[in-house]
């Protein structure tokens, strides 16, 4: 389907993120700490892309608990062939995009044609699948075992998949940051996660100011959805650094 893309700004990338994080550890110079494909730092030096990985994740888990649509990919299309025999008992399965956290929502309509799309009706928490004869339409769909499920129909159908989606890990200094605004809560947990590796007491300081920033992240969000504002962690509360989220 026709497109049209609008240029937006540019994301911070991992190189940024180090080059705050650095200065945070007290390694402007880039001697000890570096971010840069795994295997590949020198002798002696600290890589801070794992550490990196693991507080962009700690950030994309906070977002999605309170239903941010930064992780919603939209206009996913694909084509259910027709069932060759019709049978009540037999399913299409159909494996989605390798990022997709859990489907949202479903539409089809005939393979080829320029109809209009029709809302899927969802079974997955609903007893599951319908147990009837296949026709000219999907009609429902069902979400198990990390595939999507169909009874089929007797002619090719077009979905089109909107979706809850994974962002994908960051690679090297070039990797953009794919989360606006988040660059302080995201130097801050990374430096205090290479800084309590190296048992430093500041870890836990670097990490309450991370959580301080992702709770102003979580707060924008939601006040951009007109929800109730996120109640922030009290300070007495912050004796163990929050790492493993």
């Amino acid at each position: 389907m026709p497109s049209i893309v609008v240029p937006f700004g540019q994301f911070d990338n991992a190189g940024t993120i180090a080059t705050h994080a650095q200065a945070l550890l007290n390694d402007q110079g880039a001697n000890l700490y570096v971010a840069v494909a795994m295997g590949t730092q020198a002798a002696g030096q600290i890589n801070l892309i794992p550490y990196m990985n693991v507080a962009y994740r700690k950030i994309q888990r906070s977002l999605a608990n309170i239903g941010s649509t930064v992780f919603t990919e939209d206009d996913v299309y694909a084509i259910i062939p027709a069932m060759t025999a019709v049978d009540p008992s037999a399913v299409v399965t159909y494996q989605p995009p390798g990022d997709l956290l859990n489907p949202l929502k479903l539409w089809e309509r005939q393979s080829g044609s320029s109809d209009d799309f029709v809302e899927m009706i969802d079974m997955t928490e609903r007893g599951g699948l319908p147990s009837q004869m296949q026709g000219p339409a999907l009609g429902f769909w069902e979400w198990r075992v990390d595939a999507i499920y169909f009874i089929g129909a007797t002619q090719d159908r077009q979905i089109r998949l909107r979706y809850q989606k994974q962002l994908p890990d960051l690679i090297d200094s070039t990797s953009p940051v794919l989360i606006r605004s988040c660059r302080n809560a995201l130097t801050f947990f990374t430096a205090a996660l290479a800084s309590q590796s190296r048992g430093s007491p500041l870890a836990r300081d670097w990490d309450a100011a991370g959580q301080d920033a992702l709770n102003a992240i979580l707060s924008r969000d939601i006040r951009s959805r007109q929800r109730s504002p996120v109640r922030r962690r009290p300070y007495s509360s912050r004796q163990t650094p929050a790492f493993w989220y």
